[in-house]
């Protein structure tokens, strides 16, 4: 459920420009950074990618730390920081998906070989 949100928070800081009125280069930095914590967000959301969570952590840093860099107005910067924290918070949450799918691929070159019982064993 929350990287769902970070997906949403993405989705709001590529409306945000236009919404709270600021311009550029906090406007760039949004729409750049929008969209990258929307899709890691909702991709990070499924048990099977959750490991694609860790890169919100950078998304989170840079919206934190981009205001001071590129000097936002204080609307963006608000924006920015707040969105930037719950990221950094939020993106380690959930563990990875531990079950195979698919049978891995062994299953190229052993039909039937779909299920953890068929595969040969994993050191380690």
């Amino acid at each position: 459920m929350p990287h769902f949100l970070l997906a949403a928070a993405g989705v709001w800081l590529m409306a945000a420009p236009a919404v709270l009125g600021y311009g550029d280069p906090a406007a760039t930095s949004d729409r750049i950074a929008g969209p990258a914590l929307a899709a890691i967000g909702f991709l990070a959301g499924f048990q099977i990618t959750r490991g694609l969570r860790w890169l919100n952590l950078g998304t989170g840093a840079w919206l934190v730390v981009a205001p001071w860099l590129l000097g936002f107005p204080a609307a963006a910067t608000v924006n920015s920081v707040v969105i930037g924290v719950a990221a950094l918070v939020l993106a380690p949450w959930g563990k990875p998906d531990q079950r195979r799918y698919g049978g891995g691929w062994v299953a190229l070159w052993r039909p039937g070989a779909t299920s953890a019982d068929d595969l040969p064993a994993r050191d380690g």
